[in-house]
């Protein structure tokens, strides 16, 4: 019903249950608007209770992925999960929701990367990482399909000019290191007398080896090992006994256990090594801390240049292909997961390789 006020005002009116109940007043509130208000109170209903808002789903963004999903996982499956990590955080997709990462996307950090002058095995290695964990998403059904699935990686020669050390520069480097020992020695023992004339606390002796530097780029020239197995090199992977060293997979890049056995050159440098430090079979061998300054030093000094600690593994594996051992032996020395990665060192054997072709008739 309709009710007209004295001051003029008119107010619909619902009468239910003997009791008047105000609908709206005129002219904000029509006729139908009224009777529709009238028949839902009618209902049960309550016409002035405002509509249930829709639950607020949570968008899973990549950044958001990565922490509740991945970033373990990376850790319990992964030997180098930092790196991986950091692989991922360079496409700087935190943000973006998870489901509209496009291949497109990838395409465009390519082309920027490419022109920035990032080397195109680089971009694979980071492009994968990325395409992985997307499909580590779809296995967990947080995305219905890889969106990388029909990426393609970049071409590039996978089989570049090698640097190793020639047998001129790795003389000089092994006597720059004997020299530098032996100024770290006469160094701390000149401080002793110092610090003897003023009754301080000496220093202790510095050995045959001043610090790790010196048995650190022997072991790698005899053995091979990447930076990172040997800083996580423990004093219970080694049996100089049987005279073999263990890297075990959850430090190795390729994520397999290998057995390398270990030359008279690195026994010896071992013992020596040994008796300075701690000893304890979960002791590191090194350490985590890497002479990255005394190495460039080092290199300065010996008068070699364009040379990384890395081209110590190239050393190790280039003389042993020049030395005629089958590139099979050299891969599994190596830890490479396929004979491809070993055969950039395969034109080292020139001989090997004119002999075998001599064999025709």
């Amino acid at each position: 019903m309709l009710r007209v006020q004295p001051n003029g005002t008119k107010i619909w009116k619902l009468i239910q249950n003997g009791k008047p109940r105000t609908l709206g007043t005129m002219p904000v509130m029509t006729y139908s608007m009224a009777v529709e208000k009238a028949l839902a109170i009618l209902r049960g209903e309550d016409p002035d209770a405002k509509p249930e808002e829709p639950p607020v789903v949570e968008v899973m963004t990549f950044g958001k992925y990565l922490t509740d999903h991945y970033n373990e996982y990376l850790e319990q499956n992964y030997s180098r999960p930092k790196e991986t990590q950091a692989y991922l955080a360079s496409f700087k997709l935190a943000d973006k929701p998870l489901e509209d990462i496009r291949l497109a996307d990838v395409e465009t950090w390519r082309i920027k990367k490419q022109k920035a002058g990032l080397k195109p095995a680089t971009i694979n290695r980071q492009s994968k990482a990325l395409k992985t964990a997307l499909q580590r998403a779809v296995d967990l059904d947080l995305l219905p399909t890889n969106p990388l699935a029909r990426l393609k990686f970049l071409k590039f020669d996978k089989r570049p000019v090698i640097r190793y050390l020639t047998d001129a520069e790795n003389k000089r480097l092994l006597a720059t290191l004997m020299a530098r020992d032996s100024r770290l020695r006469e160094g701390r023992r000149n401080a002793n007398e110092w610090r003897k004339e003023r009754d301080y606390d000496l220093l202790p002796e510095l050995g045959e080896y001043a610090d790790n530097l010196t048995p650190l780029v022997m072991l790698a020239l005899n053995t091979g090992l990447r930076r990172g197995e040997l800083w996580n090199l423990q004093w219970g992977d080694i049996d100089l006994k049987r005279q073999t060293l263990t890297v075990h997979g959850k430090g190795a890049k390729s994520g397999q256990t290998r057995h390398i056995p270990l030359n008279n050159t690195a026994v010896s440098v071992l013992k020596i090594h040994k008796g300075k430090v701690a000893q304890l079979p979960a002791n590191p061998v090194f350490g985590k801390h890497f002479f990255q300054k005394s190495f460039g030093n080092l290199l300065k000094a010996a008068r070699i240049e364009n040379f990384r600690f890395h081209d110590i593994r190239h050393t190790f594996a280039s003389r042993l292909v020049m030395a005629g051992v089958p590139l099979n032996t050299v891969r599994e020395l190596m830890g490479h997961s396929s004979i491809e990665m070993t055969l950039i060192y395969a034109h080292l054997a020139p001989d090997n390789l004119r002999a075998a072709v001599e064999m025709l008739p």
